[in-house]
């Protein structure tokens, strides 16, 4: 079999376990597909609910599985290989910021304060910090920088009650607090920023937040486009596959749960890998270490899956507004 890949790009693996229980049937909106940009070379689903699973595309564009919980164990179980560009994609920091005024309604709306955004809130913060530098790209890479060396990461501090600015004042979070700082900054400085959640891939890096977890970074409108920044890492690394992006982590959470329900399986892979060799579905190898981080295994270290059962079919847009974050 020839080498699918075109110049420049390279194959990673993506996918998840997730299992939860419940007392008694409960709705559930999952974001665990890669985002319709993405090149998928294959992909399983699998959905063990008891009920139906709907698929359709939400308001932002991001790919959603609707279905309702059984009382008791349920399970899903994503697994996918990619066509990612194999080199960093570093954003053009002299693009300009574009006037307000000519922003197309889907780029103006990541301009306004949400939940976990409170750009009204930081408006005076934002002007005293970086109010001396020029709008456009330049002031975006400006906040990362300055979100990165004041934030500091603590694996596992996360926290779904907390917001931009109480992360500012408190200093410390994870990928997911990095990034709604720097999407708050950017829009009280009326720069259109949104929060994009996703797989970080391992490929010899170690990093709690590489391989084995979802992650989250922004992205930032200057210039006619969207240019991709992680305040968390602070530098381009190859091969990240978007799964959702939206105006906070409501719009990009992996679960939500109309009730009450239990995580008890919580698996994340995600890394590079030869397609000619490896197929979704196929055993795993890459863990969590003792240290926390990715390690690979010699030999498959556990099943994904051995059912590919097919996607089953879309259904309608969500009209109504997204659940709080719960998973």
């Amino acid at each position: 079999m020839s080498d699918p890949l075109p110049p420049n790009a390279i194959a990673v693996r993506v996918g998840c376990r997730l299992a939860y229980e419940t007392s008694r049937p409960t709705a559930a909106l999952l974001l665990i597909r890669p985002h319709p940009d993405v090149v998928m070379l294959d992909e399983s689903l699998s959905c063990d609910t008891g009920s139906q699973a709907d698929h359709f595309t939400d308001h932002h564009g991001n790919r959603m599985l609707r279905t309702i919980l059984r009382p008791g164990l349920n399970e899903f179980v994503h697994d996918a290989i990619l066509i990612v560009p194999g080199t960093t994609e570093e954003p053009a920091l002299y693009a300009p910021m574009d006037a307000s005024e000519r922003l197309p309604w889907e780029v103006l709306r990541y301009t306004f304060p949400s939940r976990y955004c409170e750009s009204d809130k930081l408006g005076q913060f934002a002007q005293q910090t970086f109010g001396s530098i020029p709008p456009g790209a330049g002031l975006a890479q400006a906040i990362c920088d300055w979100t990165h060396h004041h934030i500091e990461y603590r694996y596992g501090s996360g926290n779904s009650h907390l917001s931009a600015a109480d992360v500012i004042d408190r200093r410390y979070g994870v990928c997911r607090d990095f990034a709604h700082v720097m999407v708050a900054l950017c829009r009280a400085l009326d720069m259109p920023a949104r929060y994009v959640a996703g797989h970080m891939p391992y490929r010899g890096v170690a990093e709690h937040d590489i391989g084995i977890d979802f992650h989250a970074w922004c992205e930032v409108f200057a210039g006619g486009r969207w240019h991709t920044f992680d305040p968390r890492h602070n530098k381009s690394l190859p091969g990240r596959v978007k799964i959702a992006h939206g105006m906070d982590a409501v719009d990009a959470a992996f679960a939500t749960f109309y009730g009450q329900a239990s995580c008890v399986t919580f698996q994340v892979w995600s890394y590079q890998v030869d397609p000619v060799r490896e197929r979704a579905g196929d055993p795993v190898s890459i863990i969590r270490g003792g240290n926390g981080s990715a390690e690979e295994v010699a030999g498959a270290c556990f099943d994904a899956f051995r059912v590919r059962p097919p996607l089953l079919h879309p259904a309608s847009p969500q009209a109504s507004s997204p659940a709080p974050l719960r998973g």
